[in-house]
């Protein structure tokens, strides 16, 4: 069925949650999750930017404002829009459960997204799913978030929703347009997913040469006594193509994947681990064009909760087992590339006051320094329908490496959000 289709059908059927049916909490959230080596927002900042709907509402309306400057740049304005959405759940009969959100985005006055003609993005769909569930199975359809993996932010299995960019005020990962279904075990759990329109993030002012295939994958995942592990396969979509530095195109072609996931809870805290071995990556061989190679990735996560205190550690390393001397990596100024390449983060984040008020510290960067990003935040929720944070972040690069182009990034940015 085409992805135009689908759209069509799903907006027909979840259109019927608006003539007034009662709504309840779905027992299979949709998972977030956080590609931290991209950008430096913690896990509850993720949280705090979702849609939390009320039990006793069949529709909830939001609005949330946005304002983000650069203070190096005498605090120039580079984000300022206000998002209204509209979302709502509700059952579909006994074994169908629906969920929509509805945005539209006003575009103020320096926002660099700001449309060239008109300031109003028009009503778009968000999130759209039907869940059906009976006895072990269920089965998703529709534009939603899934996430593989146990290293939030490690980049090794959640692969399939891209992440903003490091400089993005954006703080969600993009729904993709979905099926995937689920059959539970007593003790184990195997699932599965077709990407039906993967996105691919364009670089401004290069043409994508290839056509973007579909994505699909599987998963089997064990639990034990304190411990969970799962098994990983799939045709992955890069989600950020490769600049060919050769014809001045980019590429985006599938890739496979085979992972390995782990955890161990040790009292409150817990210790996390991925593996992955992907096969069919495209890299820059000098500037001759793009030559294929196979890549290890591997990351390794610790949590430490302390009453309200969490802190988070992670360290993630990418290894090209077919590396050559000749590799180039693209940039500001292309620079040589590494056979491996590792960086690490480390957050601590707090709640107080009966989760009133929150602060969050994350420092993101790379063993040789030629990365070293630290992002600070403040959150005020006095109500579930009031939240509001500030936040700074500033980024240091070293010159002749890949981030070089970020040395010197500072961004503040205020976010207020209303619910009824």
């Amino acid at each position: 069925m085409a992805v135009k289709g689908v759209k069509k059908l799903l907006v027909w059927w979840v259109m019927a949650l608006f003539a007034g049916m009662p709504a309840y909490a779905s027992d299979d959230l949709l998972s977030e999750d956080v590609d931290a080596s991209d950008y430096l927002f913690t896990d509850e900042t993720f949280l705090a930017s979702s849609v939390n709907l009320t039990t006793d509402k069949p529709v909830q309306l939001s609005v949330e404002y946005t304002l983000a400057v650069n203070p190096k740049a005498g605090f120039k304005r580079t984000d300022h829009y206000t998002d209204l959405r509209l979302s709502s759940e509700s059952p579909l009969g006994l074994l169908i459960y629906a969920e929509l959100e509805l945005k539209a985005t006003q575009y103020w006055q320096g926002d660099t997204q700001k449309p060239v003609k008109g300031d109003f993005s028009l009503l778009g769909i968000e999130r759209l799913v039907l869940h059906y569930s009976l006895a072990e199975t269920s089965v998703k359809l529709g534009s939603y978030i899934l996430s593989w993996g146990e290293v939030e932010g490690a980049g090794v299995l959640d692969v399939i929703n891209p992440a903003p960019s490091l400089t993005s005020s954006v703080m969600s990962l993009t729904p993709q347009w979905l099926v995937s279904g689920r059959y539970y075990m007593p003790s184990a759990r195997a699932s599965w997913f077709v990407g039906l329109d993967p996105s691919v993030t364009p670089l401004p002012g290069i043409r994508l040469t290839t056509s973007v295939a579909k994505e699909w994958g599987a998963k089997y995942g064990y639990t034990g006594a304190g411990s969970d592990w799962a098994i990983y396969a799939g045709r992955m979509v890069p989600n950020s193509p490769v600049l060919n530095l050769a014809t001045t195109t980019a590429s985006a072609k599938p890739y496979q994947l085979i992972g390995y996931s782990w955890n161990k809870a040790i009292d409150d805290d817990l210790i996390k681990f991925d593996l992955a071995y992907k096969r069919g990556l495209e890299h820059n061989l000098g500037y001759t064009g793009l030559t294929s190679d196979n890549r290890i990735d591997t990351a390794v996560g610790i949590e430490l909760n302390h009453g309200d205190r969490q802190w988070n550690a992670n360290l993630t390393a990418q290894y090209w087992l077919n590396y050559k001397a000749s590799y180039i990596t693209p940039a500001a100024a292309p620079v040589a590339s590494n056979r491996t390449d590792l960086t690490y983060t480390l957050g601590v984040n707090d709640h107080f006051n009966n989760d009133q008020y929150s602060w969050s510290l994350t420092h993101v960067g790379t063993p040789n320094a030629a990365l070293r990003g630290l992002t600070g935040s403040i959150a005020w929720e006095p109500t579930d329908l009031w939240q509001s944070s500030l936040s700074y972040s500033v980024i240091a690069a070293k010159n002749n490496t890949a981030y070089a182009s970020l040395d010197g990034t500072q961004g503040l940015i205020l976010r207020v959000k209303l619910s009824y």
